[in-house]
């Protein structure tokens, strides 16, 4: 019954925020439901791409979903996430963990200064072509996106979101549901480049978690238009950060 409440509530915020997923159930799976950080990877990557898949149905409907756009990022994040999900076999749980731990620091500063900056406005709109630097842009961020995700087991909807507004002039609702969609493929490129899988995996519990996430999710989409995105913004970057204090100091110290 746990990991079923534990990942009802990660999928609740993967729908609220299009983001977020994997930031919270990486720590979750391993200080509260006991996995390896291996397993956690998996279980992360998994609840990312089948609860954000449930959201995405759900954004699709409201036509908050640019396809064409979601396909094209997606695409460019598939070498990245295969090469992270690689170097993630090769490197040492231990080292990843405190990397994690910065990493997680580093984005509850970044959702912090875009709340108080007010950067969840909606982007002016696109009056030409992207510009080549636009283009440039747009293929780094969603290279190291799949690498953070193959390596880490994260969903990378918290620089998804960004990028679809500033390099793609997208408005914020539209960029929360198409990231959904780069989420999903960038997840699912992360499993496959860790098959096969290593060692024990806990399968029910997993199961039970990604079921919550999936009805969390579904639940998070319908309310994300009735929140302010920069209440929801706030509220996560202190989670985060809480969430990056504690793994910290459980991997550091």
């Amino acid at each position: 019954m746990i990991p079923l409440l534990v990942g009802l509530s990660i999928g609740i915020v993967v729908g609220l925020l299009g983001a977020g997923g994997g930031i919270l159930s990486i720590p979750v799976l391993m200080y509260v439901l006991d996995q390896p950080a291996y397993a956690a990877a998996i279980g992360s990557l998994l609840g990312v791409a089948l609860t954000s898949a449930g959201s995405l149905t759900i954004h699709v409907r409201q036509s908050n979903v640019r396809i064409k756009e979601g396909l094209v990022f997606g695409t460019l994040s598939v070498l990245g996430s295969f090469l992270g999900a690689r170097a993630s076999l090769l490197i040492d749980d231990l080292l990843i963990v405190r990397v994690f731990a910065i990493f997680l620091l580093l984005v509850a500063v970044l959702f912090a200064y875009n709340t108080v900056r007010g950067s969840t406005k909606v982007a002016p709109p696109r009056d030409g072509p992207m510009t080549w630097r636009e283009k440039l842009g747009l293929i780094a961020v969603a290279t190291v996106t799949g690498f953070a995700t193959g390596l880490f087991g994260v969903g990378g909807g918290f620089m998804v979101v960004p990028a679809l507004v500033l390099i793609m002039k997208m408005t914020m609702r539209h960029a929360v549901g198409t990231s959904l969609l780069v989420m999903v493929i960038s997840s699912l490129v992360g499993i496959l480049g860790r098959l096969p899988f290593q060692g024990d995996l806990n399968f029910q519990l997993i199961g039970l978690f990604v079921a919550g996430s999936i009805v969390g999710g579904l639940i998070g989409s319908v309310f994300s238009s009735k929140i302010p995105q920069r209440v929801l913004t706030g509220t996560f970057a202190v989670l985060v950060a809480a969430v990056g204090i504690y793994t910290m100091c459980q991997s550091w110290f």
